[in-house]
Formats: structure tokens, C-alpha cells, sequence
């Protein structure tokens, strides 16, 4: 007796044979794998406690989101219409005007959405740079995953230069200013990676996350070669503190990083880049830092967003780099739907080349599942469904309109699927959600929570400015004055 069997589905492994079984079976039992076959012989092997038919359903691998933020699902499109201004908008409100209770109903939040898309494992940095002069930030944050039942990766530690950094916390409704310096950042980091690292029976890790990895150039986006040859003192001394740390938890780094960084991060002994460091963004690689990425077997995260700013994916896997797609949170222009994801990143770069042949969908599934596990160090034990693996599992409907014939199953779900068609998920052997029924916590007081949250902050930051009414009527939408930004 097991405890539960999926039957009759077309189970779309992404193991080492890359198998896809059309009338295939996945046993669980005590949280992990058993087995994967064909559905009649797992039928007659195994009796259940729990039997879910998947007949004209698509059985596969929970997704890896790989990169994204904590925060943003309560600031979702505002700011959208505030040209080249994101970071400016968002920056200060979460350094000055959230609450200690917004990190928890925010995360309750992005760990619903994340669920009923198929998301079964997300990274979070806190913040649109990390906060974490507090340690009750990250640890609301990854309680609330915890609560729903995802796996999660919590990602703490040191936000932009200059130090110490202004920062804020609100107590009854008072703003208390302060500052904090980069030593008693990493210590909050840490304090955050004691208390949570492989938590709530390791669904929830902990990672140390500087900003950038090279934070003396500019973090916004490529810095052209001939600038900034050198690396500065407090580089090297911010990479010698987060490879200390990283060895004293035993756990990984992770980091933004854009073209010029990685050739200056190659020069120190303690430079970010490795088997253990994931790296978002990657815009504006040289072809010999392509190379040192594949020398260190550093890893990257692909999010091809609003800005539609191009990582050289194919590049970078032609030269050895695991890449993952991954959404870098919902706001404020996108959600964490890796369905989607998967579609924009294959238009860039089709796009970019003119030739349809790049990123075809076996690569694409990959890109969400296990090679996005291999990014963030966790592909032994998730992002396939193979014997001996934690059983994290996603049942797709097929028999929808938009979804049917029932062929070509790995086709379907990259070209015509969205995140509201995932029906069933599984975490760590148990249900989460079944018949699009969120089982874990109550879904609709989070809702409301959120909202009260989210326009409890919109009045303490001012963002009224950034909530624009849509621009009817023209194809260019004109600004009359000057923007406002939180201080």
C-alpha cells in the first residue's frame, strides 16, 4: 500500500531518456517517487490510498522559478507606466514603507499565485534589492511559503552601496528612520539562513545574496568595456564576506550580474562565480566572459521580460552554462506564469536571430524544470519525475478548448498553455492543490489581507502618481509632468 497513484496520463518525465509516456503512471509513497512507467504495470504493482485518474491530463515536473522577488505581487502594475523608472519607484518603498506583517501576507500571496501556476519551487529575493537589516523580513517571508506548502529558496543579504544605507521600518503607524552598514546587513542575512536553511523539512533553503556580484559598477545594466578595469577594495571585501558565509551554512550564492562584471569577478580569489553561484540577467556578455561562465560552471537565469533586453542564451549553451528561464517576480509588468515565460524567452531569440529554430520546446520544458533545479544546486532531488526524487508533480487539463487534440503533449503546454490550466498539485508527496482547490491555508482571507495590505502602502508611499488611467486613443503615451518618488 502506497500512498498515492497518478494513472493513465501522458507523464512527460524529463529524466536522463527524456521520456514521454502517453498512457504512463507515477507512484509516490512517503514523499518521493517510486516509480514512473507505463500505467497498466504500475496498476498491477501498487495499491493506493489515494488513486488520481489523469485521462486527457498531462503529468510532469513541478516548475523551477529560479529567480524572482518578494514584494512585488503587492505593487503589481504600479509603476508600469513610469518610463525607465521601476527601480526608482519600488527601491524606496520597500527600504522605507513596508510593514514587518507586508513580508508575510505578500508572501502568502506570491506563494498562491506561484502554486496555481504549477510553480512547486521559487527563489524570492526579499525585496527589489535585498533588506536585510532585519532578519524578521526574510523569516515572515519564508513562513508564509511555508504555511501554503511550496518549496521555496529565501534570498538575503546586501543591498547597492553607498554604506551605511538609509533605511525604515513602520511601528504603529510610525515611520522609524535608521541606517544600515554592510556588516550588520550580512549578519541579518545570516540570522535569517540559521533559522530557515532546509526548514519546514527542507522545503525551504536560504541563500546569500548580494545585490550584484561586482557592486561598484552600475547595476542597472552592461557597463561598457573600457569601464571600471579594476576591482575596488569593498568589491573584494563584500565577495570575501559572502564566500565566508556560503561555506560556514553550506549553501549557495546568488546574484545579478551584467556584462563587465563577470571579467572583473574572474580577477579575485574570492570571486562570485561558480558551480555554486546562480546569476540573473547576464546582459551584455562579452564572448570571453560567455566563456568564463563556462569555465566555473557558473549558472544563469533567463527572465525575458517587459524590457525584452536579450541574455545570449543560445551563446552561453552552446558554451556549456546551464541556463533556466525564470519570470524575476510579477511586477510590474508580468506574473510568475512560467508558461509564458517559456513562449517570450523562445520569441527573443528567434527574434534576435530571424530563424525560428532556436529554443525548441524540449529545450524550453528543460529550462523550467531541470536545468532550472541544476541553477539553484536542488537537480538531485527535484525538476524530473524519476525513482528516488521528491515527489513534486503538476497535473495539467487537457480537455480544454484551447488544449485540444490530446498529441503532442510537450507541444501543447509550450505553445498554447497558460499557468490557470495546471489543476493538481503535488509537494513533497502531498497535495497542495487538487481540482484547482488550494487545500493548505484559506485562500480567500489572503486575498482580502493582501488588498487591505497593498492599499495600506499605496497611502504611506504616495504611489497614487504611478496608478496612470490607461492612454486611450494614441499609439504613444505622452507624460505632462514630473514623476514623484517615495523618499
Amino acid at each position: 500500500m502506497i500512498d498515492l497513484l497518478l494513472t493513465q496520463g501522458a507523464v512527460i518525465t524529463v529524466d536522463e531518456q527524456r521520456r514521454i509516456l502517453e498512457n504512463g503512471a507515477v507512484a509516490v509513497d512517503q514523499g518521493r517517487i517510486l516509480a514512473v512507467g507505463p500505467s497498466d504495470e504500475l496498476e498491477r504493482t501498487y495499491q493506493a490510498r489515494k488513486t488520481i485518474n489523469c485521462r486527457h491530463k498531462i503529468v510532469m515536473p513541478g516548475l523551477v522559478d529560479a529567480h524572482g522577488h518578494g514584494g512585488h505581487c503587492l505593487l503589481k502594475t504600479i509603476g508600469a507606466d513610469t518610463p525607465n523608472m521601476w527601480m526608482r519607484v519600488v527601491t524606496p518603498v520597500y527600504f522605507h514603507f513596508v510593514t514587518d506583517e507586508f513580508w508575510y501576507v505578500e508572501g502568502l500571496l506570491s506563494a498562491l499565485e506561484r502554486l496555481r501556476f504549477g510553480v512547486t519551487c521559487g527563489v524570492s529575493v526579499i525585496g527589489s534589492q535585498p533588506r536585510s537589516d532585519d532578519p524578521i523580513f526574510g523569516n515572515n517571508h519564508a513562513r508564509a511559503y511555508a504555511e501554503v506548502g511550496l518549496r521555496e529558496v529565501v534570498a538575503v543579504g546586501p543591498c547597492a552601496p553607498p554604506w551605511p544605507h538609509p533605511v525604515s521600518r513602520w511601528v504603529n503607524g510610525q515611520r522609524v528612520r535608521g541606517e544600515v552598514s554592510l556588516d550588520a546587513a550580512l549578519a541579518g542575512a545570516e540570522a535569517v539562513i540559521e533559522t530557515w536553511h532546509h526548514g519546514a523539512n527542507d522545503r525551504i533553503r536560504v541563500f546569500i545574496t548580494p545585490f550584484t556580484i561586482v557592486p561598484s559598477l552600475v547595476s542597472s545594466g552592461p557597463t561598457p568595456p573600457d569601464v571600471g578595469s579594476v576591482l575596488q577594495p569593498h568589491d573584494r571585501y563584500q565577495a570575501r564576506r559572502v564566500r565566508e558565509i556560503a561555506h560556514k551554512y553550506k549553501t549557495r550564492i546568488h546574484s545579478d550580474a551584467f556584462g563587465g562584471m563577470i571579467k572583473l569577478a574572474a580577477q579575485d580569489e574570492y570571486g562570485l562565480l561558480g558551480p555554486d553561484v546562480h546569476l540573473q540577467h547576464c546582459h551584455g556578455l562579452s564572448v570571453e566572459e560567455v566563456h568564463i561562465l563556462a569555465e566555473t560552471d557558473t549558472r544563469v537565469g533567463h527572465s525575458p521580460g517587459p524590457s525584452l533586453t536579450r541574455c545570449p542564451v543560445p551563446e552561453l549553451m552552446a558554451a556549456g552554462v546551464t541556463v533556466a528561464v525564470v519570470t524575476d517576480g510579477t511586477s510590474p509588468r508580468q506574473s510568475f506564469d512560467l508558461f509564458q515565460a517559456m513562449r517570450r524567452a523562445q520569441l527573443l531569440q528567434q527574434t534576435h536571430f530571424h530563424d525560428r529554430a532556436y529554443l525548441p520546446v524540449g529545450k524550453l520544458i528543460e529550462m523550467v524544470t531541470i536545468d532550472a533545479a541544476r541553477a539553484i544546486g536542488w537537480d538531485d532531488e527535484i525538476g524530473s519525475l524519476e525513482a528516488g526524487k521528491k515527489a513534486d508533480i503538476i497535473v495539467i487539463d487537457m480537455q480544454q478548448p484551447h488544449l485540444m487534440p490530446n498529441f503532442m503533449p510537450a507541444h501543447r503546454i509550450v505553445y498554447e498553455a497558460v499557468g490557470n490550466d495546471v489543476e493538481t498539485v503535488i509537494v513533497d508527496g502531498k497535495l497542495v492543490m487538487e481540482n484547482r482547490q488550494v487545500l493548505t491555508v484559506d485562500q480567500p482571507s489572503i486575498l482580502e489581507a493582501a488588498q487591505q495590505e497593498a492599499l495600506a502602502l499605496i497611502e504611506r508611499a504616495g504611489l497614487q502618481p504611478h496608478m496612470r488611467p490607461p492612454a486611450w486613443g494614441s499609439v504613444y503615451q505622452t507624460f505632462e509632468h514630473e514623476m514623484s518618488f517615495p523618499e
